[in-house]
């Protein structure tokens, strides 16, 4: 009965290293949203202008490859939707829309602990453009930073599930008039499914 036990054991400890292994692709997808308030404070030479609160879904399909075990690099195109707010010093709050399309060299972590469940960390450092209009006064483009963090759940063994907490930086400069400069920091939610190959 011990002998079978550990054979059990094993089998399960083993199933998750598989898909991690060195040599192996993961090509995925997440979908992402911040439901909390983000504060975006925009300068100008310097000098701070209103503040806002955003909402924000992205779409992040992703392909990477296991350089070592349980570690991939790879790289990310990431689409973001985010509406916002404006609450200026005086008058009214004003309303609107915006997209920014990311592209991010990544890396992703998996810590095997056995059965169907694995730990990750992910980093990414890329380049953002970003527009509210179709004006050049309208679009910003500069350095898109993130990390986060969550659970991969292998279903069989070649798909994942995963669901993860993160936090995205950009600090973005106008197209038009470099000076102007936006810094947007963002915590949210998602979820992902990753296929091994």
């Amino acid at each position: 009965m011990k002998k079978f036990l550990l054979i059990v054991a094993v089998a399960f400890a083993s199933a998750t290293y598989a898909q991690t292994e060195k040599g192996n692709w993961m090509v995925g997808s997440d979908l992402a949203l911040s439901f909390n308030s983000v504060k975006e404070t925009p300068r100008y030479d310097g000098t701070s202008g209103n503040v806002q609160t955003q909402n924000t879904f992205k779409f992040v399909p992703n392909l990477n490859y296991f350089v070592i075990n349980n570690l991939a690099v790879g790289l990310g195109l990431e689409y973001q939707s985010t509406t916002t707010k404006v609450k200026p010093v005086a008058g009214s709050e004003t309303k609107g829309t915006a997209s920014a399309f990311v592209i991010a060299p990544n890396a992703h972590y998996y810590f095997p602990i056995g059965g169907n469940l694995a730990p990750f960390v992910g980093a990414k450092v890329g380049y953002a453009w970003a527009s509210a209009g179709d004006n050049n006064s309208d679009k910003t483009r500069g350095l898109a930073l993130g990390v986060k963090g969550g659970m991969a759940y292998f279903v069989n063994q070649g798909a994942a599930l995963t669901g993860y907490v993160g936090y995205d930086y950009m600090n973005l400069k106008n197209k038009q008039d470099n000076k102007a400069e936006t810094r947007i920091g963002n915590f949210g939610v998602g979820i992902g499914v990753a296929l091994f190959f």
